[in-house]
């Protein structure tokens, strides 16, 4: 299985959620109000300093299912103008029952 992660600005939400379903994803977790910085981005905390945030979301799918997941999600960072969007792929593995 392959795991993403993705992060990015809480004004692309309901874009992401619409991929996510796009790509029949059937479950995953998401983190709101994910506060941090980016290497070439301004802090994101949330306050009167840093105002703003992100959200953050992890979706295990087959490996079946992982390079239409990729490229939707490529094709949706580009969308937006390739920024604002952080996707990262790793390999996955249940441990235990389930």
């Amino acid at each position: 299985m392959d795991l993403y992660w993705i992060f990015y600005d809480a004004s692309f939400d309901e874009d992401v959620m619409e991929t996510l379903e796009h790509c029949c994803v059937t479950g995953f977790t998401k983190w709101d109000r994910v506060l941090g910085k980016g290497p070439h981005a301004v802090p994101k905390m949330d306050n009167a300093v840093w105002p703003g945030y992100n959200c953050a979301v992890l979706v295990a799918v087959s490996e079946e299912e992982s390079d239409h997941l990729r490229d939707s999600l490529q094709t949706l960072r580009a969308k937006l103008g390739g920024r604002g969007m952080e996707i990262f792929r790793m390999r996955g593995e249940r441990v235990g029952d389930g």
